[in-house]
């Protein structure tokens, strides 16, 4: 799953749940630290910076057997741009212009935020997902963004 926005912030919890894919292609659980916070960088995030933030590959599941019992309070903070923000790259930034930029589509076909909002939430769970090359993945079209969900 990639969050739609730009940032995620979400309270740690205690209790298991919120799953990382890491770079080796394994799951790994996010570790509980006490009274810190949880943040995700979105596809927002990663149109707005040609993938030098790439969205954060996460998926929600059941806590373990052991956890299962335990009640847990979820408080998240979703942040995007303004939904007049044309999702490409600042071409300008010294940072981006050192390390290159990869663009997820032609900056005429780039959405704006509402555009890319509304379609990424129009196509939840009604999209006919495509297998990928890549394992355990899926993929749709989005315009002419290909979006990639993380099974």
């Amino acid at each position: 799953m990639l969050d739609i926005g730009s940032v995620t912030i979400l309270w740690s919890q205690p209790v298991s749940g919120l799953q990382v894919l890491s770079l080796d292609g394994k799951w790994q659980w996010v570790r509980h630290i006490e009274n810190a916070l949880v943040v995700n960088a979105g596809d927002g995030l990663e149109f707005l910076c040609g993938k030098y933030y790439p969205a954060t590959r996460h998926r929600v599941v059941q806590p373990p057997a052991d956890q299962r019992g335990i009640p847990r309070l979820g408080v998240f903070y979703f942040s995007m741009p303004d939904d007049d923000v044309k999702l490409i790259p600042f071409e300008d930034s010294p940072v981006l212009q050192r390390v290159g930029i990869t663009r997820l589509c032609e900056p005429e076909d780039a959405p704006t935020m509402e555009e890319w909002r509304q379609a990424r939430t129009a196509s939840y769970g009604r999209a006919e997902l495509k297998p990928s090359a890549e394992k355990g993945v899926e993929e749709e079209v989005i315009g002419s963004v290909v979006v990639k969900h993380y099974n």
